[in-house]
């Protein structure tokens, strides 16, 4: 949403993104990354016997719809006005089609709400594309504004009833997968609380002692990212700037335990490559406990996040 990404863009402006900031070179053990607008993301990990790239497809916003949801146009119309370009998917696709990465890894809100029309579009282009993909929903991608519940009973509700075939049968809350010898893994953070079950399956996923990849849609908090991120402490219905203008119930009090949980079992995995988001609509970097952060630019805007990872 663009209101809420103007935090975003003026503290990327002022200098207080952590870590390396989003140019040059960052050195750590093992966890050596650069980043340059052409290349993308360059991720140091010798281990490997040979790179592997994955591309990120994030915050496409497709706002199609047609006749069938018809009963549902006052839950879409606010966000049907900024419609993200479906040629920008197609064309991200055509390139990945010639470059052929190891995996298109898709972290959420590629689409604006879950129409039929926006579902399927997003599911016909990734099973002509023929590449292996990996799928995370985004806040927006089961939110219809307005029809009632839960962020959480929404996102199961919506999953069910429209976006079970984008998950290819893999859980849709979280999913693993090996990828000449990467181990990517997609956890759904996108109602902000992390289950109890989600911090066992990521628990059990490192105990593997694969490199790790983790992808989701809200990137971690760090000082300076604002309250709509992951285990932010002031997140709460006191802070919630939001809820009125997307026709939803307020935020709970405060985050459940499991989220905090989360973000320190991630931040204490030794294995850890990195944490690919989206959500910012822009690049974005930082480095805590160790760990490289990063967040995607959005592909409404036609940009693609290229990662390579070994050397």
């Amino acid at each position: 949403m663009t209101t809420r990404r103007n935090f975003f863009a003026g503290a990327a402006a002022l200098g207080l993104l952590g870590g390396c900031g989003t140019l040059g070179t960052c050195a750590g053990r093992r966890k050596d990354y650069s980043y340059d607008p052409r290349r993308g993301l360059q991720l140091a990990w010798p281990e490997l016997s040979r790179p592997v790239h994955l591309k990120v497809l994030t915050d496409t916003h497709l706002g199609l719809v047609d006749a069938r949801d018809e009963a549902h146009a006052d839950h879409y119309r606010r966000m049907k006005q900024w419609p993200g370009n479906p040629q920008a998917f197609h064309k991200a696709l055509a390139k990945a089609q010639e470059e052929k990465p190891d995996l298109l890894l898709l972290t959420g809100d590629n689409i604006s709400f879950p129409t039929l029309a926006n579902v399927e579009f997003l599911h016909r282009e990734l099973e002509a594309c023929g590449l292996p993909y990996l799928y995370v929903a985004g806040n927006h991608d089961w939110h219809f504004e307005g029809d009632g519940g839960t962020d959480l009973e929404q996102r199961d509700r919506w999953i069910a009833a429209r976006l079970k075939p984008l998950y290819q049968g893999a859980n849709p809350l979280m999913a693993s997968r090996l990828v000449n010898g990467v181990r990517v893994v997609a956890i759904d953070n996108s109602a902000y609380h992390i289950l109890p079950e989600q911090v066992d399956f990521w628990k059990a996923e490192a105990a593997k002692g694969d490199p790790l990849v983790l992808a989701m849609h809200i990137p971690f908090w760090q000082p300076g990212w604002g309250v709509t991120t992951c285990a932010c402490p002031t997140w709460g219905a006191a802070t919630d700037p939001y809820w009125q203008i997307e026709q939803r119930q307020r935020w709970d009090e405060k985050l459940n335990p499991a989220t905090f949980a989360f973000r320190e079992a991630v931040m204490a995995t030794p294995n850890l490559v990195a944490v690919l988001a989206g959500h910012i609509h822009h690049f974005q970097a930082a480095r805590d406990h160790g760990q490289n952060l990063f967040t995607a630019p959005a592909n409404s805007k036609g940009e693609v996040l290229d990662v390579t990872i070994g050397g």
